[in-house]
């Protein structure tokens, strides 16, 4: 996604200027799906993700996610992740990480989850299942939303609500990359 005409580029501001320090030293490549695309977004990457940028075991957690959703087009929320976990674990395939966090990262659900979040989809004229979205992070505008941001479902401040307020920061709407995932027929 371009950068607005006129715009000034997002600043960080107190302690989400070590972490920018820090991420901008990281080898994207050492992290998951969901590490390396912030990663990669914040070091100035601006080109779309595909679906090159996800394993195949993520793709097809991606149609299988968009399957229970149903439909030849439709919209995915974070309750459709929640809906699909709990249907997941009635059919004794195991529980899976349902909220955001560091640890959501060792699995293709996790890592569809803190990449994407909630997505558009729909079938091109080809027939192909397309996935659309922006990769970028609302703001943390308030006391309360950073507070929750930081704390998650946990009730103490965690690493993933660090990076969560430090991508609010760093690539608010407008500063993203576009997102269009080709899955196929």
């Amino acid at each position: 996604m371009a950068e607005p005409k006129n715009a000034l580029a997002p600043k960080v501001t107190g302690a989400n200027k070590l972490l920018d320090w820090v991420a901008q030293k990281v080898n994207p490549q050492w992290f998951p799906t969901a590490g390396r695309t912030l990663l990669e977004t914040v070091q100035g990457a601006r080109g779309p993700i595909t679906e090159s940028n996800f394993s195949p075991e993520e793709r097809a957690f991606l149609r299988q996610l968009i399957e229970f959703k149903g439909g030849d087009a439709g919209a995915v929320t974070y309750k459709d992740y929640k809906a699909l976990q709990n249907k997941l674990y009635d059919e004794g395939q195991g529980a899976l990480q349902a909220r955001p966090s560091i640890f959501s990262l060792v699995e293709p659900f996790g890592n569809i989850q803190t990449t994407l979040g909630q997505f558009s989809y729909a079938r091109d004229k080809n027939g192909n299942l397309v996935v659309t979205d922006t990769y970028d992070f609302n703001p943390i505008h308030n006391r309360y939303q950073s507070q929750e941001a930081q704390t998650g479902d946990y009730g103490a401040v965690s690493p993933y609500g660090w990076i969560r307020n430090y991508a609010g920061e760093k690539i608010p709407p407008g500063y993203g990359r576009n997102v269009r995932v080709n899955l196929g027929k």
